[in-house]
C-alpha cells in the first residue's frame, strides 16, 4: 500500500499524476509530496517529491523542470541534469551524516533520480539523468533496487528527520543492560519513527485551517513543531507564530524547531520571522494578544487587571474587547501569516476569533487539541464553535477529509507518552472507578471511551449498565509491554509524616541517579497543591540538597520558561507540569487529591500529574488520605488494570458534578461552619450537656441517636 502524505504542492498536476500512478503500479511504501526541504552550499533544495519503499528503494522526483516540447532541448537536458544532481547531491550529503546508513564509505541504499513529466513524448536517458512521462513510468521503476529491511527503518527515521527532532540520548553512562537507563536507551531507539498519523500531521500542509487532536503524549506538541519548522523553511518571508498557554512549552517548542530547521538549512530560524510566544504575553515578553494589541495601537491589559474585571474568565474578556476595537478597524495589514496554537483547548473561543481577524486569506491557522487534558472538560468545541459564522449564517470555518488531499482534521490515536498501566491508574483515579464512596465523576457520552483507547471487555458501554474496560492493545505501542514491568511502573507509598515522604523521595532519587543509571531530566517531581508549592518545593529541596542532590523549584529558582536543567531535578507545581513529561514522576503530597470539598478538581490534578511520566510514576502522600489512594491504586491492579464499574444514570452524573464542583472560597467557609457546629452540636450530646430528646426527630433518626439515652 502506498501511503502519501500531502505536502505543499500536492495539488499540482504533475504531483496528483504521480501519486495516481504509483498507485496504479501497486507501489508500496511512503511517498512525501512537497517533502523534504534539503541544502547545498548552493542554497535551498526542493524536493518536489520522494518515495522511500522496501521494494523499490529511495526515489526522488524532479517535477519542477521546464520541458517546453514533447523532446527536451540540449539546454533543458543540461537543466534536468543539473537539476537531477542538485537533489542527488543534498540527499546523498544528509544520508552520509548517520552512521546508519553508511557500508564502509558508500551509502547502504542507492539514491534514485527521476525528472517525471506529463508532456514528454518518451522516457530518454542520457546517463545516469533519467526522465519519462506517466506511460513509462513503469519500465522506469525496474531501475531502482529495494531497501535492506535493516536498513528501512533508519532510513524513513532519516528523511521524517525524528532523528533531528528527537535526538538519541547518548547515555554514556550506562552500562548495565537490565538499568532503566538501559530501558529508556532502548525505547528511546524504538521512537526512530513518526507514525502515520503523526507523519501527516506534520508534514500535510491543507494551506488553510487544519486541526490536529488526540490523547496527552500522542506526540502532538513534536508534530505542532515538525510543521512550524517545515513551513518557516518553505517560506521565510512568512511571519509565523507558534503559541501555547503553559510557559513551560517555550524552551521545548524553540528546541525543537532549532534542531530541525538547522537539519534542513543548517542554520537557526530566523526568529524574527519565527515567534515562540505565550498567547497572553507580558511586560517583558511578547505574546499573540498583546503583539495584536500593540498592531492596533492598543495597550494589552495585564493579567492583574484582567482578573479584577472578568475573574477566572480574564483573557477571554480582553480577547473579547481586542475583537470590539479590530472591528473598528478595516484595511489593516496582516499581523500574521500562520499560527500553530498548542493546548488548543485551554484558549477562549475568543482567541480563536481574533486569530481568523489578523491571518489573512487563507486563514493558516494550525490547532493542536487535547483530546483528554481534564477528565471534566472533554467536550471538543467544533471549528463552527470556535471561528463563528459569517453574516449569512455559515460557518467561517468547516473542516474536511478529502480523498487524495491533505487532511484537514488530524487525529494522533496511539499514545507514546503513557503506559497503559498508569493511564489506566490515571482514570481509575481520577474518576474514583474503585473508590469505596462511590464515583466522582463521570462523562456523560459513554462513546468518550472508544475514543481514547478503549476496549469493552465485559458488559454494556451505556449509562445506567455495568460495564469492564481495558486499554486497547492499538492504542500504545508495543514496547511497553516488552520492557517494562506494570507492577513497577506505577506505585503508591504511604508515609506517616511530610518529612518521612521527603526523606524517602530523596534517597529514592539518589537510587535513580546511581544506581538506575537515569539522568537528572528523567526525573520530574510534582507538587499537586499550587497554593502551597513555593513553601513545599523549599523543603523538598532541602531535603534532596541533604542527600547530595542538586534541584530547582521552576519559576522560583529558575525561569519559569524552562522546566528541565543539565544536573539538576525539577521540581514544580501541577500547572508548570502541563505539557512537559519525564521517564520518572513522582507526585508528593497526593492526599490533597484524596477527598474534601472541589473533588472533581483534585482528582483531575492527579489525573494529570500521573499522564506526565512515560515509563515510571510514584504517587507518595502522607496519612489516612494517602491511604486510601494506595487502597484505590492497589484495586486497579488487582484488577489487571481494567476499569470495572456500573455507569451511572444522566441525572447520577448530574448529582456528581453538583457535590464535587468547583467552590469560591467564601462558599466553603460557609459549609466548614456549619460542620464545626455539626460538631458542637454532636460533642454536646456525647457529653450529656444536652439532651438527646432536644434534637429535631429527623435528625435523631438520621444519627440514629436513641431518646432514653
Amino acid at each position: 500500500m502506498l501511503d502519501i502524505v500531502f505536502g505543499e504542492n500536492a495539488g499540482t498536476i504533475p504531483a496528483q499524476s504521480l501519486q495516481t500512478e504509483l498507485t496504479n503500479l501497486g507501489v508500496s511504501g511512503n511517498l512525501y509530496l512537497g517533502y523534504p526541504v534539503l541544502s547545498t552550499a548552493d542554497g535551498k533544495v526542493f524536493v518536489d517529491a520522494l518515495l522511500v519503499s522496501e521494494s523499490h528503494g529511495l526515489i526522488a522526483f524532479d517535477l519542477s523542470s521546464k520541458i517546453e516540447g514533447g523532446r527536451p532541448t540540449d539546454a533543458e537536458k543540461s537543466e534536468i541534469a543539473d537539476r537531477q544532481n542538485q537533489i542527488y547531491a543534498s540527499i546523498y550529503n544528509k544520508l552520509n551524516t548517520h552512521a546508519s546508513l553508511r557500508r564502509g564509505r558508500s551509502l547502504a541504499v542507492e539514491v534514485g533520480v527521476v525528472t517525471y513529466h506529463t508532456g514528454l513524448a518518451e522516457p530518454f536517458e542520457d546517463g545516469e539523468v533519467v526522465a519519462t512521462p506517466p506511460a513509462g513510468l513503469p519500465q522506469v521503476m525496474k531501475r531502482f533496487g529495494g531497501v535492506p529491511s535493516d536498513v528501512l527503518r533508519p532510513l524513513k527515521a532519516a528523511v521524517q528527520r525524528v532523528s533531528t527532532l528527537r535526538p538519541p540520548n547518548k547515555r554514556e553512562h550506562v552500562v548495565r543492560a537490565d538499568s532503566r537507563g538501559a530501558i529508556l536507551k532502548r525505547i528511546e531507539r524504538e521512537i526512530a519513527n513518526l507514525d502515520n498519523w503523526q507523519n501527516k500531521g506534520a508534514i500535510e500542509y491543507a494551506n488553510g485551517p487544519q486541526r490536529i487532536r488526540g490523547l496527552a503524549g500522542s506526540g502532538k506538541t513534536v508534530v505542532l513543531a515538525l510543521k512550524a519548522a517545515y513551513l518557516h523553511v518553505r517560506h521565510p518571508e512568512w511571519r509565523i507564530a507558534v503559541t501555547f498557554s503553559s510557559r513551560a512549552l517555550y524552551q521545548q517548542f524553540r528546541d525543537l524547531i532549532r534542531r530541525f530547521t538547522y537539519d534542513q538549512i543548517e542554520d537557526d530560524p530566523d526568529w524574527n520571522r519565527l515567534l515562540v510566544m505565550h498567547a497572553w504575553g507580558s511586560t517583558r515578553e511578547s505574546g499573540v494578544y498583546s503583539t495584536v494589541c500593540s498592531h492596533y495601537g492598543i495597550v494589552p491589559v495585564d493579567w492583574r487587571t484582567a482578573n479584577e474585571r472578568y475573574g477566572s474568565r480574564s483573557f477571554e474578556g480582553v480577547c473579547v474587547e481586542l475583537n470590539k476595537a479590530i472591528a473598528a478597524q478595516v484595511d489593516k495589514p496582516a499581523v500574521f501569516d500562520a499560527v500553530l496554537v498548542d493546548e488548543a483547548q485551554d484558549q477562549p473561543t475568543a482567541f480563536y476569533r481574533m486569530l481568523y481577524s489578523v491571518v489573512p486569506r487563507p486563514h493558516r491557522i494550525m490547532w493542536a487539541y487535547d483530546d483528554l487534558q481534564n477528565l471534566g472538560d472533554y467536550e471538543m468545541r467544533s471549528e463552527e464553535v470556535l471561528f463563528g459564522s459569517d453574516a449569512a449564517g455559515e460557518p467561517l470555518v468547516r473542516l474536511r477529509n478529502e480523498a487524495n488531499k491533505p487532511r484537514e482534521d488530524i487525529v494522533l490515536p496511539v499514545c507514546y507518552r503513557n503506559t497503559p498501566w498508569a493511564l489506566a491508574t490515571a482514570h481509575a483515579l481520577g474518576f474514583g472507578i474503585y473508590r469505596p464512596q462511590g464515583l466522582i465523576q463521570m462523562f456523560d457520552e459513554a462513546s468518550i471511551w472508544p475514543r481514547i483507547g478503549y476496549e469493552v471487555t465485559g458488559g454494556q458501554l451505556e449509562l445506567g449498565h455495568r460495564v469492564r474496560l481495558q486499554r486497547r492493545p492499538e492504542s500504545y505501542p508495543a514496547y511497553f509491554p516488552q520492557l517494562l514491568d506494570p507492577a513497577d511502573a506505577v506505585q503508591a507509598r504511604v508515609f506517616g509524616t511530610e518529612e518521612e515522604q521527603y526523606e524517602a523521595l530523596a534517597l529514592a532519587i539518589r537510587q535513580n541517579l546511581q544506581h538506575d543509571e537515569l539522568d537528572h531530566s528523567d526525573i520530574l517531581i510534582v507538587l499537586p497543591n499550587t497554593y502551597t508549592s513555593k513553601k513545599v518545593g523549599a523543603r523538598v529541596m532541602s531535603a534532596l540538597a541533604r542527600a547530595e542532590l542538586a534541584s530547582h523549584l521552576v519559576g522560583v529558582t529558575t525561569s519559569r520558561d524552562e522546566v528541565f536543567q543539565r544536573g539538576s531535578v525539577a521540581i514544580t507545581h501541577i500547572h508548570r507540569a502541563k505539557g512537559n513529561e519525564a521517564a520518572m514522576v513522582y507526585i508528593v503530597n497526593s492526599e490533597y487529591c484524596h477527598g474534601g470539598f472541589e473533588l472533581s478538581r483534585k482528582r483531575n490534578i492527579l489525573f494529570t500529574a500521573i499522564t506526565r511520566s512515560r515509563c515510571w510514576v510514584r504517587i507518595f502522600g502522607v496519612g489516612e488520605g494517602m491511604a486510601g489512594l494506595a487502597a484505590e491504586c492497589e484495586l486497579v491492579r488487582g484488577h489487571s488494570y481494567e476499569l470495572d464499574f456500573d455507569y451511572p444514570s444522566q441525572e447520577q452524573i448530574e448529582k456528581m458534578a453538583r457535590v464535587h464542583r468547583d467552590m469560591p472560597e467564601h462558599e466553603k467557609r460557609q459549609w466548614q461552619g456549619k460542620f464545626t457546629a455539626i460538631e458542637d452540636v454532636l460533642r454536646a450530646v456525647e457529653a450529656g450537656e444536652v439532651p438527646v430528646d432536644a434534637l429535631p426527630k429527623s435528625i435523631r433518626d438520621k444519627l440514629g441517636l436513641e431518646t432514653d439515652r
